[in-house]
């Protein structure tokens, strides 16, 4: 049985300019043998829905047309520092995840509706963004980051190449005003000694 050479799966784009102010708060690590992602490539994987050895041309219009009737609003997501891992450096989570495990799980739901599974989730969601892989030790770099994502990707990745090639992309509605999670620094000055 051959290796699967395409992965197909669903995540949060991170915009260009917090990708690379991301970028920017990844210590230096030194070695050859940790690759830091390119900046347009960060993401948020929510779930693989597909590991093929030829590629899938229906599987995005299968995708969409589970999307159809629309996607739930987006949620913060609350980002709390970066780590070393053994295969690489991530921006983990701080605090409580339930906003995106039912984004996670209505988005599921959508999916199955078209006969679509994640696959690989026997060990949970556990929401990250990965930074870079191979070696590297650093401590731990905290990072207050309240995320609110702007629109959900359907990828399709070129395993072993580090490639990535969106094939479609989906707006998601604001957070709802009251649950929007505002970032002390991010406020004007009067607003924060306020906050």
């Amino acid at each position: 049985m051959m290796d699967p050479m395409f992965r197909y799966f669903l995540g949060f784009q991170v915009t260009a300019d917090r990708a690379g102010w991301l970028a920017r708060q990844l210590p230096p690590i030194s070695g050859d043998l940790f690759a830091g992602v390119k900046p347009q490539l960060y993401h948020l994987t929510l779930c693989t829905i597909a590991e093929t050895i030829e590629p899938q041309p229906f599987l995005r219009g299968q995708v969409a047309k589970a999307f159809d009737a629309g996607l739930p609003a987006a949620a913060p997501i609350p980002f709390g520092r970066i780590v070393s891992r053994g295969a690489g450096a991530e921006l983990v989570t701080a605090g409580s995840v339930v906003a995106i495990r039912q984004i996670y799980d209505a988005i599921v739901a959508r999916l199955a509706m078209q006969g679509i599974e994640p696959m690989h989730r026997k060990s949970g969601l556990r929401p990250h963004i990965t930074l870079g892989y191979g070696t590297c030790e650093f401590d731990p770099v905290p990072i207050a980051w309240g995320w609110a994502p702007q629109g959900l990707v359907l990828i399709e990745s070129h395993i072993g190449h580090r490639r990535h090639r969106v094939l479609q992309s989906w707006t998601l509605e604001p957070p709802a005003q009251g649950s929007f999670g505002f970032i002390a620094d991010e406020l004007p000055a009067p607003l924060r000694r306020a906050a």
